[in-house]
């Protein structure tokens, strides 16, 4: 048995010792010992079902399936160690998000092959359980039959599982995450005037700035919204993950964005610095002030709980933008309608910038203010699911009944559009759900 493992229990060992002097030598070293040391544990676990199977192939081949297997957790090590002399807030932007996004991937990818492995564990010591009971002398691995294979269909289940999650992640990082979608939708408003007919609105939200491993595909994806040459652009919120300074990198390619009635914007949860632990309250309201200047050095009409009337061929149209507000009590609840409608002006249009499309479904759809189209993002369309034109699904659609693309209340005079992000949060990428430039068209 000993022999057996000794690969494993030496390279173990190694890694405690390391750890250990590193603790000692350096005792604001960051990374979980106990984590680090479970993830290698279950690694080798699963490493012991696939080298089973590969027992029939040549050297060549097996060396290659065991340099698939083990390399992503070498360069996790690798860059862990590197936290050491670098913090991951140093770090080039590129190996900052696919670091991330490794591990994500790894340990997501790990989870199916748990599952099944244990499962057919559990059907094995059952099966030694009751041939001891039968028979003292009984080796498990003499017996034959169909719980033999039944444990052979869950363990090879649970590898193929875990390679295809690990490279569809790896998909989704690589391509998925910048692979934009323009989407196109036509909104008919009652008694809307003629002058307003044709109206184009550019909608993009949750840019997340601080998961975007380049400035090329953002480079790419504002002349994607300038090609459309939209009458305005609005954005809704998650400029950044959790500080301002995610932002400061890009400003001059966000500042490129043109549109000859202006680009308005409100603010969503992440905006607020509400995830990021700062050492005091000046260097909170220091964040809070970038952030503003941010935004007017872009010239972009950051709305809270505010309004702004536009002039087009006589008519008028009134942009409102109002703080986050969430059904849900874990993010901030600080919008404000009431306040931040103006019904002393007769508009012909209304339009509303909130993050959260909860703020639809609990206030503005009820609400007796003729706000004609609401535009929300937040939901990320959970950045995982599948669309076509007779089909769509995503667990986004179990926690928000409104998740992505046009709604409307029972006689559609107000319109919802949520948009899926042009960003990501968290993982890194995107399977299934493109990120979202929408062009909408007022008929």
């Amino acid at each position: 048995m000993i022999k057996k493992y000794r690969k494993h229990i030496l390279i173990s060992l190694f890694l405690l010792i390391s750890f250990l002097l590193i603790r000692i030598f350096k005792a604001d070293f960051s990374i979980p010992f106990i984590d680090f040391s479970i993830l290698f544990l279950l690694s080798i676990y699963i490493w012991g079902a696939l080298k089973a199977k590969l027992v029939s192939l040549n050297k060549s081949l097996k060396l290659v399936f065991t340099l698939l297997f083990w390399l992503p957790f070498l360069l996790i090590t690798i860059a862990s160690f590197a936290l050491l002399f670098y913090p991951l807030n140093l770090w080039p932007p590129f190996f900052r998000v696919y670091f991330i996004g490794s591990l994500f991937s790894y340990i997501t990818a790990l989870l199916l092959p748990l599952l099944f492995l244990f499962m057919a564990d559990i059907i094995k010591w059952f099966q030694m359980l009751l041939a001891s009971k039968k028979k003292r002398n009984t080796r498990a691995d003499q017996l034959e039959g169909k719980p033999i294979s039944r444990k052979k269909f869950l363990v090879n289940t649970g590898l193929s599982l875990g390679g295809v999650v690990f490279g569809t992640m790896g998909f989704g990082m690589l391509h998925g995450n910048y692979h934009f979608k323009i989407w196109r939708h036509q909104i008919a408003i009652p008694n809307l005037p003629k002058a307003l007919r044709g109206l184009k609105i550019v909608h993009i939200s949750d840019l997340h700035l601080g998961t975007w491993a380049s400035k090329e595909p953002l480079e790419r994806a504002i002349q994607y919204i300038n090609n459309l040459r939209p009458d305005l652009v609005v954005f809704t919120g998650d400029l950044v993950n959790s500080k301002t300074e995610e932002a400061f990198p890009f400003q001059e390619i966000l500042s490129k964005i043109k549109a000859p009635q202006g680009i308005y914007a409100s603010l969503g949860n992440h905006d607020y610095g509400h995830y990021h632990k700062w050492k005091n309250q000046a260097e909170e309201n220091e964040n809070w002030n970038n952030l503003l200047m941010f935004y007017k050095n872009m010239k972009w009409e950051l709305l809270r709980n505010e309004n702004k009337f536009l002039n087009i061929k006589g008519e008028k149209i009134q942009i409102i933008g109002v703080e986050n507000w969430s059904k849900n009590p874990r993010f901030p609840q600080i919008g404000d309608l009431n306040k931040a409608y103006n019904n002393q002006h007769n508009s012909a249009l209304n339009l509303l910038l909130s993050h959260d499309p909860t703020h639809w479904d609990e206030i503005v759809e009820s609400s007796n203010k003729p706000i004609h189209i609401t535009f929300s993002g937040h939901t990320h369309g959970f950045q995982f699911g599948f669309e076509s034109s007779l089909f769509r699904w995503s667990p986004a659609q179990y926690m928000y009944p409104h998740w992505a693309g046009i709604y409307h209340n029972s006689n559609k005079s107000k319109y919802l559009h949520v948009n899926r992000g042009i960003g990501a949060i968290g993982f890194p990428g995107r399977i299934g759900i493109r990120p979202d430039i929408s062009l909408i068209e007022i008929v």
